[in-house]
């Protein structure tokens, strides 16, 4: 729902100190050029020779190398079923046993989580952490709504999940990925939500290149008297941003990641946000934020850097999308606070 507060080239160069990281903590180059299994030898030559953009490439990078891989996957996995056309219960070799073959050998290379030694366990999680540490969200980007601090003391250990954009299951020499590890909650990354359910570009928002600013927006739909008067309940809800149409891609691939993490159905349990941000809304209008920019100073100098700072203060969160993954609720309080005429 948010996208990461970096751009492209910092991203790439994130991309770069992770990709060291991983070298020297995984032999990664060494246990491909060594692998010894005939059916697999030529997908791990592939991977061997393209690793580095395996690990650093972005996302349209990493499409291209799942097509490119493809063919090679496919005739590995054919050459494996010809030589076992039974499996270990002596039964037909199914497509299922096959997939799981190609998978359970590939992570043992490109090793997310499958033992001690792994990307999220090594040194009690060590690496993992730094990784987290680096990216320094706050908040799960997809949902917004659920903090993802990365604490790591004597007292506590806390950092997000990494949700791999790409199923990991299907392109398990992705495991490993920069752009493939989307820091996220735990809700988000479950199976009730995203789950093993296939992302791409084409169908989905990726939170490191895109967001659903300006596409997506809360609206409440209800006027400020009838709200603060009458008590008049209302529908929190995100609609389509003004002058975006429903055949619009972006918009398409927006409203799938709605859907999929069950933002509107989530979002209805904060309503109470929504409310006090179109209380102070009224309370403080665009003119009374400027009177308090110039009545609020010492030494001739305001207190506040500008009057942004005094709206983020009236509605008690970040207002600038660059600001967006330090606290949860920050698209929803900025969107109501627009709604209801404080102009960001």
């Amino acid at each position: 729902m948010i996208q990461v507060p970096y751009s492209l080239s910092e991203l790439d160069k994130m991309a770069l100190t992770f990709y060291k990281d991983i070298k020297k903590e995984f032999d990664i180059s060494s246990n491909l050029k060594s692998y010894a299994g005939s059916d697999l030898k030529p997908v791990m030559n592939y991977l061997e020779t393209n690793l580095k953009r395996i690990i650093t490439g972005r996302p349209d990078q990493l499409e291209l190398q799942m097509k490119l891989l493809d063919n090679l996957v496919k005739t590995a996995k054919s050459n494996y079923l010809k030589r076992n056309p039974l499996n270990s219960k002596k039964k037909p070799t199914t497509t299922a046993n096959v997939n799981t073959w190609f998978k359970t050998e590939i992570l043992k290379i490109f090793n997310y989580d499958t033992d001690e030694q792994s990307f999220t366990k090594k040194e009690k999680g060590k690496i993992a952490y730094r990784h987290a540490k680096r990216l320094d969200m706050n908040t799960c980007p997809y949902c917004n709504a659920n903090f993802t601090f990365t604490i790591r003391n004597k007292r506590m250990k806390s950092r997000p999940q990494f949700d791999h954009f790409y199923n990991k299951n299907r392109y398990p020499y992705l495991a490993l990925s920069f752009y493939n590890l989307v820091p996220s909650c735990a809700l988000c990354n479950s199976g009730a939500l995203k789950g093993q359910k296939p992302f791409s570009l084409a169908t989905n928002i990726h939170p490191f290149i895109e967001s659903l600013e300006n596409v997506y927006q809360f609206r409440t739909k209800v006027k400020s008297v009838d709200f603060l008067v009458s008590g008049k309940d209302f529908e929190l809800k995100m609609n389509l941003c003004k002058g975006i149409k429903v055949s619009n891609p972006i918009a398409i691939k927006a409203k799938r990641n709605v859907e999929v993490f069950a933002l509107n159905d989530r979002y209805k349990y904060h309503k109470d946000i929504a409310g006090n941000v179109i209380k102070n809304s009224y309370m403080y209008c665009n003119t009374s934020i400027d009177d308090l920019y110039e009545t609020f100073k010492i030494g001739g100098t305001s207190i506040f850097k500008s009057e942004l700072e005094i709206k983020e203060l009236i509605v008690g969160n970040y207002l600038d999308p660059i600001n967006f993954h330090k606290r949860i609720h920050t698209k929803l309080v900025k969107d109501i606070a627009e709604e209801f005429g404080i102009v960001i």
